[in-house]
């Protein structure tokens, strides 16, 4: 068991000893120490211990969860050393490295750029931008792919469809026309007949169905006119 004196001095003594162990290679010791000196901040047996103090409780503690590959855990405590200090610099990187682990990019992204901000010098930023570009590569992955919509007909305007006619059909003697003409010639070789059928105006937009083989016809009114 860890003892302390519950005292600002006892505080210290907690994050003294936690960054030795760390520093030795023994993290889970130095994440007791570490918690041992946030509760005696946080239980309130010690009330003169200042905010930066206890903020890199949480921020140092946060590092050695990161260590531990225990995401989750270093996100919040890097988050709760931010509510008691927000300009802790390595508490807003810290939570970057985890959100990114946790696939939380956009976030990550966000703690980054607060990062660049406040270190633009690139001699103390270099890890900070290799994150920032691992994030931007995540990101870029995730952003879906433009797809390409399928025009609508301005307002007073008809969908229209073209049949083709098969070249190997026979043509049916055309039915005379309304005003007593004779039926269309026929095509020249090479040419091919071609129909237009005009779509409903309240069809959806779907890929047309073929046309049942029957043999095209020239139009025609729907009974045969008689005679005067």
């Amino acid at each position: 068991e860890i003892k302390l004196e519950h005292s600002k001095a006892g505080v210290e003594k907690a994050k003294t000893e936690a960054n030795t162990l760390f520093s030795q290679g023994k993290v889970d010791e130095s994440v007791k120490w570490f918690s041992k000196g946030l509760w005696l901040v946080e239980s309130k047996k010690v009330s003169d211990v200042p905010a930066d103090l206890h903020s890199i409780l949480h921020s140092n503690r946060a590092f050695a969860h990161i260590k531990l590959q225990k995401w989750a855990e270093a996100e919040t405590d890097c988050s709760e050393a931010l509510k008691v200090n927000p300009k802790n610099t390595k508490a807003t990187y810290r939570r970057a490295m985890a959100r990114y682990e946790l696939g939380k990019h956009e976030s990550a992204m966000e703690d980054l750029e607060k990062v660049l901000k406040e270190l633009p010098d690139p001699n103390s930023n270099k890890e900070a931008v290799e994150l920032k570009e691992k994030i931007s590569a995540q990101l870029k992955k995730k952003a879906p792919s433009p797809k390409a919509e399928t025009s609508q007909p301005a307002p007073g305007f008809k969908r229209m469809q073209i049949v083709e006619a098969s070249d190997d059909e026979d043509e049916a003697p055309a039915k005379p026309l309304a005003n007593g003409d004779s039926s269309p010639p026929a095509l020249k070789p090479g040419f091919k007949r071609m129909q237009i059928v005009e779509a409903s105006d309240d069809e959806d937009d779907e890929p047309a169905k073929p046309t049942s083989p029957a043999k095209l016809e020239a139009t025609s009114p729907a009974t045969s006119p008689k005679a005067a």
